[in-house]
């Protein structure tokens, strides 16, 4: 995909969980690696390769040491709320987040109004249960275009 698309799109891996893994993809093409979880060895190896890294993280201690650590964005998750985006971002509005589940165009704004800088979305978006066809994936791009409006972007 990365080959195909690179002109086109930012290409990564997710749920990436340990340092061996963030090399394969790298080596293959992302540009950018996410996890679940916080792990240094990831975001050093990631950063190592020059690509950007996305940790996983959930309370603040966390959150602090994945930045401290090289992670250029933390990804929150789960998102439990707005609430706790904003509470979060009110003393550590110095790193930027990005608030993963439960993430839907409902609340997306109000993610963004909280001071996250992203967001993950996953089955709002995505419904890994249907088959990708070209009506799937019409509908796809309708949504897609519908969270991007509010982020101020097109696909």
């Amino acid at each position: 995909l990365s080959d195909v698309m690179a002109d086109k799109m930012l290409i990564g891996m997710g749920t990436v969980l340990n340092a061996e893994s963030a090399k394969k993809a790298i080596n293959k093409g992302a540009k950018f690696i996410i996890s679940p979880n916080l792990n240094i060895e990831t975001i050093q190896a990631t950063k190592q390769m020059g690509a950007i890294s996305i940790p996983g993280a959930y309370t603040p201690t966390e959150i602090v040491m994945a930045h401290e650590n090289g992670g250029d964005i933390i990804k929150v998750f789960p998102a439990s709320g707005v609430d706790y985006i904003k509470n979060i971002c009110g003393p550590l509005n110095h790193i930027p987040l990005m608030p993963t589940g439960g993430v839907t165009l409902n609340n997306v704004s109000d993610y963004f109004k909280a001071g996250a800088v992203a967001v993950g979305i996953g089955s709002d978006l995505v419904n890994t249960k249907q088959a990708v066809n070209d009506e799937y994936l019409g509908h796809l791009k309708i949504k897609a275009n519908a969270f991007m409006k509010i982020a101020g972007g097109s696909v």
